[in-house]
């Protein structure tokens, strides 16, 4: 019995680890657009965490060459659910304080709730979804102060929210796709987050000039905070991490994970990156996490 009540406190353990190193991602974006391109930033990014969730796939033995067949959704996968994102989150946080953007992040589930409902018959709207929806907006609203739109910097907040709302926007669509089409073909989550993570790796460099990325080698910070942070940290480990939870602690626990990262990244920013965080943002904050439990649990009548 103190075994099993030992190995559920090192799964939680896990849990909470794994929601402070995406809290963290948002500051090491921040330290790395500041160096070189956003595109640049999230194609390393791919790079150096694709590392760790290949590597546990093969030792996982989750990857095989019949797979191959089903390409076009590994392709759709990678730019839902790693291109858009990925593009839309690193240049929302060059906009915004880091802070900031990783609190509009917890947008996630609310736009995924939202696509739900416009996309999944089973998925209807009702009023406790339509209540959340409704607070997380207007929670990105105080956050990126929209109220300001007049003054000049509030333009970058404006455009910086915008962006986090477009990766946002990308996952969602990644999971009403992956219901859809990826579940029926009865994929291990890992076989999918490598197969993805590839297909986004060739898109991204097929189109993203690295001329000048170089300077990044230049600027440890920057370069740590892109390779071992954002890629390795950040997203290799992190994948693998929540593979496990969802494994060990089941789907619904590991979900809620999503709720740790928007405040880790507004905390991280105040007292880390110094940055100006005001009682409107922790109150966008909040909003946005209450509009998540409603839109988590609108289904009860």
């Amino acid at each position: 019995m103190r075994s099993n009540n030992k190995t559920l406190n090192y799964n939680y353990v896990v849990y909470w680890f794994l929601g402070l190193l995406w809290g963290t991602n948002f500051l090491f974006m921040k330290m790395a657009v500041q160096v070189i391109q956003p595109a640049q930033v999230a194609l390393l990014r791919i790079i150096f965490g694709m590392v760790p969730i290949i590597a546990f796939g093969l030792i996982n033995k989750s990857l095989k060459l019949e797979h191959l067949r089903h390409s076009r959704h590994f392709l759709a996968m990678g730019l839902l659910a790693v291109v858009v994102p990925y593009l839309g989150f690193i240049k929302g946080t060059q906009l915004l304080a880091s802070g900031a953007a990783g609190a509009i992040s917890g947008i996630i589930p609310l736009m995924t709730a939202l696509f739900a409902a416009l996309f999944l018959p089973t998925d209807r709207m009702n009023s406790k979804k339509f209540i959340g929806l409704l607070l997380g907006f207007i929670g990105v609203a105080f956050i990126a102060h929209l109220d300001r739109l007049f003054n000049y910097s509030a333009y970058d907040a404006a455009y910086g929210a915008g962006y986090m709302l477009l990766g946002s926007l990308g996952y969602a669509a990644a999971m009403i796709y992956a219901r859809k089409f990826i579940t029926p073909l009865n994929l291990s989550s890992l076989a999918l987050a490598c197969y993805q993570i590839i297909a986004a790796a060739i898109v991204l460099s097929l189109v993203v000039p690295m001329r000048g990325a170089e300077i990044i080698l230049q600027h440890p910070q920057a370069f740590l905070a892109t390779s071992v942070g954002l890629g390795f940290l950040g997203t290799g480990l992190a994948f693998v991490l929540y593979y496990r939870i969802i494994e060990k602690l089941g789907a619904v626990t590991a979900s809620s994970v999503f709720y740790i990262p928007p405040v880790m990244a507004l905390i991280i920013g105040a007292l880390i990156a110094n940055e100006e965080i005001g009682p409107a943002q922790y109150a966008g904050a909040l909003m946005i996490l209450v509009g998540v439990s409603l839109t988590r649990n609108g289904d009860t009548k």
